[in-house]
């Protein structure tokens, strides 16, 4: 018996001990139980909600609280494409699809030093006016101290509407000077194509992204080419995310011969086919890929090996082989969901895979993506090894 009472005493003195070890170690904590009759998704979130709003020492913003649920609905159970927009966000998607917006014209980013600094300048635009070249530091935007901890912010500072100025602190690298600038907001067209002639009478077509603007500047550039007499061509496809199937299915349908452009296959079997039609590319072609190069991209280069009508030359493409429906809610927030994959014209699925060039050529340690600012272009011809192979290929044809 002794033994008995000493063992279940030892137990109850360990179970003791445990239990104001963790009290010590995590604070003071009370259980409770909340008894709920159904056990569901929607009742269970209605208890939270109650139990906070009833409970909660502190203030509840009801609307963050509801936007966390909405974006953890498709947080870690879907693919990495689909996501919840909030109104915020789906009001700057959509300006973003459609290549035009209102700002200074300038693109921006931060240093590693935190400082907010112009990355690149539209020709044109309000900032190509006020002077601010690439490489200006921002200080402040209308007094307001930018730098990586309020990039958001500070990008919403310098939008604004058509025709009204803002006021920038900038500094100058180069001349080391600090200055303020009345910098005013216009209407821009982003210019998602740029172009020029290389030797040999090669035309050269950098593509950025597929929006609503890109096959009109892209047949713009081509016919510019064609009346300069060039005789091949190279389109450089190398950092393009992507973009509107609708506009790569536009540039496609020139350049390919009459047939599959692609085709998508949803989760119930149904396939859609996209066409071209008559009227190809009557000259020979180089693309330029590389492991930027996803989704909208990937689908005109693999349309483009798949046909024949032109030499892959680069890296492997990212593997992006799904597309995403974009549903708009009534409260103007949105919810964009992967709803197919899609297929090259030969049956092939390159998501998680990408396109595998023709002829494989490494980019240099050094090379950095252009960025497109004008319809115009300068190239690399020398340094740039996968710009200089598909002018060689081009030559041998």
């Amino acid at each position: 018996m002794k033994n008995k009472d000493f063992f279940k005493g030892l137990i109850y003195g360990v179970i003791f001990t445990l239990i104001v070890s963790l009290v010590l170690n995590t604070g003071c904590i009370l259980f409770r139980k909340f008894v709920t009759k159904e056990i569901n998704y929607e009742t269970k979130a209605k208890s939270i909600y109650k139990l906070m709003k009833n409970q909660y020492v502190g203030d509840i913003d009801k609307d963050k609280m509801f936007e966390g649920i909405y974006m953890g609905m498709l947080y870690d159970t879907t693919d990495k494409y689909s996501r919840y927009i909030s109104k915020k966000e789906f009001e700057s998607y959509k300006i973003s699809t459609t290549g035009n917006y209102v700002g200074i014209g300038a693109i921006c980013s931060v240093h590693e030093d935190n400082t907010m600094y112009i990355k690149a300048v539209y020709k044109g635009s309000g900032a190509d006016e006020a002077g601010l070249k690439q490489g200006d530091e921002i200080l402040k935007i209308d007094n307001t101290s930018v730098g990586y901890e309020n990039y958001s912010e500070a990008i919403e500072l310098i939008r604004g509407k058509e025709n009204t100025q803002v006021n920038l602190t900038i500094y100058s690298p180069t001349t080391k000077e600090t200055k303020d600038v009345k910098v005013t907001r216009k209407s821009i067209s982003v210019p998602t194509v740029a172009h020029t002639v290389l030797k040999d009478n090669i035309g050269y077509i950098k593509i950025s992204g597929f929006e609503e603007v890109t096959y009109e500047q892209y047949a713009n550039a081509y016919n510019d080419l064609k009346k300069k007499g060039v005789k091949s061509l190279i389109i450089d496809l190398r950092d393009n995310p992507g973009g509107l199937v609708d506009s790569v299915a536009k540039v496609a349908d020139d350049i390919i011969p009459k047939g599959i452009i692609t085709y998508t296959e949803d989760k119930k079997g149904k396939k859609e086919y996209i066409y071209s039609k008559d009227g190809e590319l009557d000259m020979p072609l180089v693309v330029l890929v590389n492991g930027g190069s996803a989704s909208a991209s990937e689908l005109l280069s693999g349309a483009i090996q798949d046909t024949g009508k032109g030499t892959i030359v680069g890296e492997n493409t990212y593997g992006k082989g799904v597309v995403q429906t974009t549903y708009s809610m009534n409260d103007g927030s949105a919810v964009k969901i992967t709803t197919a994959k899609y297929y090259t014209p030969k049956g092939v699925c390159i998501d998680g895979i990408g396109i595998k060039p023709d002829v494989v050529v490494k980019s240099d340690k050094d090379y950095e993506p252009v960025i497109i600012t004008s319809e115009k272009i300068s190239c690399d011809e020398k340094n740039d090894k996968q710009l200089a192979k598909g002018i060689e290929i081009l030559k041998s044809k």
